[in-house]
Formats: C-alpha cells, sequence, structure tokens
C-alpha cells in the first residue's frame, strides 16, 4: 500500500492528507521518512490541496508543523513580512522583546531569535513538501488514470513554482544555502551550497517551468500558472547582481515584459490595473484575482487565499489589519434624545465649533431616560465629550475621549481583531506626498486608511515600547474587512458580517509589482525605453491619486532612480519586498537611516555587512553539519 505522512488542519475545508505529522519537529531541517501514515493513493487532488494550504495558514499553537513554535508567527505570508519589513524603516515590532526589542528592530540577527527560526522553518516545510508531492507523483504514490496524470504534470509544475517562490527567499536571507528539489531522498540532508549556484539552479528550473506551462496557461482562481512563474524569476534576476555578483537586468525586463504583455490591459485605466487601490486589500479582493472572473483585470497575480469562516488564521490579511489595530478613546457619540421624528439624525453646530446630532425616541418613557442621562452626562465637563461628535465614519458618529492618546477603533476598518502591535517608522510616513507639515493630509489614496496626528498618534518613534502605542508612531493599515465597489467606495451590504478574522486574501504579486520592477530593470540598462519606464511609473502614481484616464495632474516628466526607488516603497509597503530592496540598492548598511536602525537609538545609526544575510538558527546548526553565515 502506497503510503504518506499527513497532517491534518480542522479548517472547514477538505482535511490535510500530506504533510508532516505532529510530532516530527525537525522535518524544518530536513524531509524525514513519515512517522505517521495514511493511505493516500488515490487522494492526489487533496495531498495537492495540503500545499496550497501551507501557505495560507498553520496549525495551531501545539499543532503547528513548526515544533515549540508560534503557529501564527510561522504562517508563510506573516514569517516573510517580519523578515522582510520589521527590521527596515516600514515598521516596528512592539512586543515580545525577546525576539525582537532594539535588536531585531534596528537590523541586528543571532541565530536564537524565535522569528528567524520560524522564518527559516517555514522555507523549508514549504520546500519539503513541493519536493514530495513531484515524488510522489513520479514514484507511483498515487493511482491515477490518463485524466489524473495530465492533471499530475500540471500539478507539479504548480509545485516548482511554489518552491521556486521559497528559494527566492531563501536567496535573499542566505548566502549559504540549504538546497533540495525532488531529486533529494527522503531523509537526506540538503546540501548547503553557495548562493550563486542555487541561483543558477532555481532559475533553470523556473524558467523550464515556464515554459512547459506556455505562455497562454491561466490558474484557476487560488493557484499559481506562468504569470506566477515568470513573476517570480523576474524577482530572481532582479536581485541577480546580489545574489551572485553579476546583474541580470535584460532577463528581469524580458520576464516582465512578457507577463505585461499577458496582463496589462484592460479595466478603467487600460493597463490591467484596478481602478481603485484601496480595492486590492478588501474582503472581496479576490475579484482581482488571476484566474478569478469577478473583475475585468487580473492585477494580483499570486494570492493566498483567506475566508473569514473555512480559511482563517493569524497571518495574512488578519494579521496586516490586526496588528496595526486597537480600539482606543473611541466610542459611539450620544445623541441629542428628541421626540420630534424630522429631527432624527440631523447634525447641528454648535456656537464653539462642536457638532452634535439627534435622536429620535418614539416611547415617551424611553425618551425621558435618555434624556435624564443625556443632561447628566452633558453638564459635566468630564463627560461632555460623549455627546460631541468628533468624527463620522461610515455614518457613524464617534466621539474621541481626551484623557487618551490615539483614537482609533476596530470597526472602522470591520475587524474583530486588534492587536496595537506595530507602528510605523517616520521615515516611512515622510516618504508619501503630504499636504501639511504634520503629516495628516495627502491626495494619496494608498493612505486612507492610516491614523495620522490628526487622531493623536504621534509620528515621532520614541520608543519600540507596546505600552507606548498611540504616542510612538502612525498606524499604517493597508487592509481592511470592508468589500469595496470597484471605484473604491466601501460596500457595507457585501462586507462580511462575522468579524472574527479578516476575510480577503493576502496579494503576494501584483501586476504592479512587475511594473515598477520593468521600469528598474530598463533603467539599469536591462532594455526598453526611459520613455516606457516613465510610462509604467506614472500608471502606478495615476491610480494612487485617482486620477480619470487622460488627467495627467500627477504624471512626472522624468524619472530618477530615487524617484522610481520611492516610488516603489510607496506602492509597494507591507507586500515583503522592502528589506531585499534595501539591500539591492546598497541602502541597509550605509547611506540612508531610519529610526532605531542599528538597534542603538531614536536616530538611528549604520548596520555592519553581515547582517545583508541570516544566520541559520541555532536549533538547526545543532542537528546538522552546516555551515553558520558569515559573521554570526
Amino acid at each position: 500500500m502506497k503510503t504518506i505522512n499527513k497532517l491534518f488542519l480542522s479548517l472547514g475545508i477538505a482535511a490535510s492528507a500530506f504533510g508532516l505529522s505532529s510530532c516530527v519537529g525537525d522535518l524544518d531541517l530536513q524531509p524525514n521518512n513519515p512517522s505517521d501514515y495514511t493511505d493516500v493513493s488515490n487522494d492526489m487532488d487533496r495531498v495537492f490541496a495540503d500545499l496550497y494550504l501551507q501557505y495560507a495558514t498553520y496549525g495551531a499553537n501545539g499543532s503547528s508543523p513548526v515544533s515549540g513554535f508560534d503557529g501564527g508567527m510561522a504562517a508563510f505570508q506573516r514569517a516573510m513580512f517580519i523578515a522582510e519589513e520589521i527590521p527596515t524603516d516600514e515598521a516596528c515590532w512592539l512586543w515580545d522583546p525577546a525576539d525582537y526589542g532594539m535588536a531585531y528592530n534596528g537590523g541586528l540577527f543571532n541565530p536564537n531569535q524565535g522569528c528567524l527560526y520560524g522564518f527559516y522553518s517555514r522555507l523549508m516545510i514549504n520546500i519539503t513538501l513541493s519536493n514530495q508531492f513531484i515524488q510522489s507523483v513520479n514514484d507511483g504514490t498515487f493511482n491515477l488514470d490518463e485524466e489524473g496524470r495530465k492533471r499530475a504534470e500540471q500539478y507539479k509544475l504548480q509545485a516548482k513554482a511554489l518552491w521556486g517562490a521559497c528559494y527566492y527567499y531563501m536567496l535573499s536571507f542566505y548566502n549559504n544555502v540549504p538546497y533540495a528539489d525532488e531529486s533529494t531522498p527522503v531523509g537526506a540532508m540538503p546540501e548547503q551550497l553557495p548562493r550563486a549556484e542555487v541561483y543558477n539552479r532555481v532559475t533553470q528550473q523556473l524558467e523550464d517551468v515556464v515554459a512547459s506551462f506556455g505562455a497562454n496557461q491561466v490558474p484557476e482562481y487560488g493557484f499559481v500558472g506562468v504569470d506566477m512563474a515568470e513573476a517570480i524569476l523576474a524577482k530572481i534576476y532582479l536581485n541577480a547582481e546580489v545574489f551572485t555578483g553579476t546583474p541580470a537586468w535584460e532577463k528581469c525586463y524580458t520576464h516582465c515584459k512578457n507577463i505585461i504583455n499577458r496582463l496589462g490591459k484592460g479595466g478603467y485605466y487600460g493597463n490591467g490595473l484596478a481602478r481603485a487601490y484601496g480595492a486590492l486589500f478588501g474582503a472581496n479582493n479576490d475579484i482581482y484575482c488571476l484566474g478569478n472572473p469577478g473583475s475585468e483585470v487580473n492585477e494580483i497575480i499570486w494570492t493566498i487565499a483567506g475566508n473569514e469562516v473555512q480559511l482563517t488564521g493569524f497571518s495574512g490579511a488578519n494579521f496586516l489589519t490586526a496588528a496595526w489595530l486597537g480600539t482606543n478613546g473611541v466610542q459611539q457619540t450620544m445623541g441629542i434624545p428628541t421626540q420630534d421624528a424630522n429631527l432624527n439624525g440631523d447634525v447641528i453646530e454648535n456656537g464653539d465649533g462642536s457638532k452634535q446630532f439627534y435622536t429620535y425616541y418614539a416611547d415617551a418613557d424611553a425618551f425621558a431616560s435618555a434624556k435624564a442621562s443625556y443632561d447628566e452626562i452633558f453638564a459635566s465637563d468630564k463627560t461632555k465629550w460623549q455627546a460631541i461628535i468628533n468624527e463620522t465614519v461610515n455614518g457613524v458618529h464617534y466621539s474621541f475621549d481626551p484623557t487618551q492618546t490615539g483614537y482609533i477603533a476596530q470597526e472602522w476598518f470591520n475587524s474583530g481583531n486588534g492587536w496595537k502591535c506595530m507602528v510605523a517608522r517616520k521615515s516611512f510616513v515622510r516618504k508619501f506626498e503630504w499636504n501639511d507639515v504634520a503629516m495628516t493630509q495627502s491626495d494619496d489614496r494608498r493612505v486612507a486608511n492610516w491614523q495620522t496626528a490628526a487622531h493623536g498618534f504621534s509620528v515621532e518613534n520614541i520608543s519600540l515600547v507596546g505600552d507606548d502605542w498611540g504616542n510612538n508612531g502612525y498606524l499604517c493599515p493597508k487592509y481592511t474587512n470592508w468589500a469595496y465597489n470597484e471605484d473604491g467606495t466601501i460596500n457595507k451590504a457585501a462586507s462580511p458580517t462575522n468579524i472574527s478574522s479578516t476575510a480577503g486574501d493576502y496579494a503576494a504579486i501584483r501586476l504592479a509589482e512587475i511594473y515598477l520592477t520593468a521600469a528598474e530593470a530598463i533603467l539599469n540598462g536591462g532594455g526598453g525605453t526611459q520613455a516606457e519606464a516613465l510610462e509604467y511609473v506614472n500608471a502606478i502614481r495615476a491610480r494612487a491619486y485617482g486620477d480619470a484616464p487622460g488627467d495627467h495632474s500627477h504624471y512626472w516628466t522624468s524619472l530618477s532612480m530615487q524617484e522610481l526607488r520611492d516610488e516603489r516603497c510607496r506602492e509597494l509597503y507591507q507586500e515583503n519586498v522592502r528589506r531585499t530592496d534595501l539591500i539591492r540598492w546598497n541602502q541597509w548598511c550605509t547611506g540612508y537611516t531610519w529610526e532605531w536602525k542599528g538597534g542603538v537609538n531614536q536616530n538611528g545609526s549604520n548596520l555592519p555587512a553581515y547582517t545583508k544575510c541570516f544566520p541559520i538558527p541555532t536549533r538547526v546548526m545543532t542537528a546538522s553539519t552546516f555551515q553558520q553565515t558569515s559573521g554570526y
């Protein structure tokens, strides 16, 4: 009987039939012989679905595939975010000082940090699962008819594309890379190879995948295909000089151009981009995903699916909503009781500039009770604020408690979670184009959900302490749990009502990134023209400001490399590219300083060169013969 190890994840979808036993803790290091067996010979589709499941969610604490570790922290998107964004100028993590604190937030790493173990383990687990699936198809584990064999060949290409995505991150963070592919025997220790050799192997295999998919292949929603595989290749070639010492701008541009030729058309702007930036990060953003017929455009090339009922976890869109949010200093405003139905909901302006509104009570007793409560509250200077409108969100009036710092409500984002874990760094905030010195008002719609000084938040990063949340940085939520219309307005009727978790997908790679990557390749001599690069960047800017087609108000007439870098930062924040970008631009160690860089003080300092790579976790080194990253 053909068998394979399994992991059961109770998510309301097909139970996992392929993966890791709950007691196997060293699969983060190598593909082991299974210790818990089940017959999956007739379950290839379920086994294949589990491969995708490992990108979308995780096992809960105690049953996470990463033994002895917080399952949420080891989920794919979240592990990549912690690696790519937290040590940079974008964000700070305010809790878990043993793992983060001044060191990790400052870009200083050590092999004992749990978050680095989670990062490494998640990549190796997903690499192992891809390899084992391909091996299982090749060795006849599954009982397949002719149609099943055809399907299996497509599944193998997708598994290899996902494998390549993991190796993109391995190349980005390690200079001596543990390498395993489908030829690696089960139970064998991965080879540790120089970065340049792994680069050559991975790019060659991905080139073969792209050719095998065919130029016109379109995946079903939630799966990957030729565009994702080419996008991963473009990302690897974009960083070829870091990985090998030799640039590959021409290859990067070629693969970007192939994607643009296929996807860069249609929609409001005629360039394949969604009309509204915010709609790409809402509860119904799956309509913009490649393979889903919900929209005319397919800007999201690789999606990590989410669902508020069946596919939840402390990662993806849910993580990127909850980690920024909390409810603080805010409550719904008390209306002035009235028995005049014609006044219900009317807003009045007081002589001092404050605003109030009327609430109608038909029942006399209810009116009398509400009036007594209102009179008592409004008569006291300490409680009067509860009847004053400070902000109206989605038709609901809110009051701000003057004794608090930082005003926000999770319900503004239709979110059921608020962890108060992250704040933005001032250097990142300053990259946007603001209309005021305090950086509270901008025409750039990419900051529409931010909480700034207008809501009592300080832009200064005075500390990396969670108890200072509200007073040590702006909040920059990008994802919400609202459904959006294509013009970017909120569709409350279509929005989830079960808000214990965020429903939207995580957009892992978007067409907008491909435009910006192509522009960078062009500016570095990879092909195309300066006019073409400018066209790509202006397409991004027009959408960011909500310009109508033909309106060139926010177009640039020329493009420098630094302008492109800043636009890439503005467009792709929180999309797991920032640290790799800074290293490619030689701005990680020196040449650019942000708050708490270097882990010494708020002003920041330079970083040593060895921090361009991560150390291999101590737990992995102890169980292997690997060579540690230089400098650690």
